[in-house]
């Protein structure tokens, strides 16, 4: 008997605890505008790097080290990956992504607010979510465990691929005066 008493404060102690860093992921959230970071970005084939600005809602750039000049850009409910190198740029919905939460703070809140406290899943580092998206996807959502601020992701790309975005030395707040705009690249 003494077992199942101890057994059920450990469960209820636990779900309090993560019912808890919910709502500081929360606040710390709302109080959240913008982030500026270094990040790795893995999948099954390759590992890229680079440094992105984040501005909630909606607006990510992320600039990746290499030859190809490689660029995301997310504004306007669209994906567009630029490659200044070939002067090309492509251009994806935004609808059926994960982007379309993860980059969308409302959206985001709302997911955080309606998931079962059970589900929350930890690392030695990081507390993460998976989260459905509305066209059936399912995105992991990660927030540093010292901070509450958002740490990555992990999604699947357009080819059905498993994408692992790490964000680094996350800096929130801050001015920026990136601009947020697709290179006109017509011939």
């Amino acid at each position: 008997m003494k077992f199942l008493i101890f057994f059920f404060i450990i469960f209820l102690y636990s779900k309090t605890v993560l019912a808890n860093v919910t709502h500081e992921i929360i606040k710390k959230l709302n109080e959240t505008e913008n982030i500026t970071f270094n990040f790795e970005q893995t999948t099954s084939e390759q590992s890229e790097i680079g440094k992105c600005f984040l501005v909630f809602s909606g607006n990510l750039k992320c600039i990746y080290e290499g030859d190809e000049k490689k660029e995301v850009l997310v504004r306007n409910n669209s994906l567009y990956i630029i490659k200044h190198k070939f002067k090309r740029s492509y251009r994806y919905p935004l609808k059926n992504s994960a982007f379309n939460i993860i980059l969308d703070k409302k959206k985001l809140l709302e997911n955080l607010k309606l998931i079962d406290q059970s589900k929350i899943k930890q690392t030695s580092t990081d507390y993460f979510y998976e989260i459905n998206t509305e066209s059936g996807l399912i995105a992991k959502i990660f927030f540093d465990k010292k901070t509450n601020i958002l740490k990555g992701w992990e999604t699947v790309s357009y080819n059905q691929e498993t994408v692992k975005f790490k964000i680094l030395e996350p800096l929130t707040n801050l001015k920026i005066e990136e601009e947020f705009k697709v290179p006109d690249y017509n011939f």
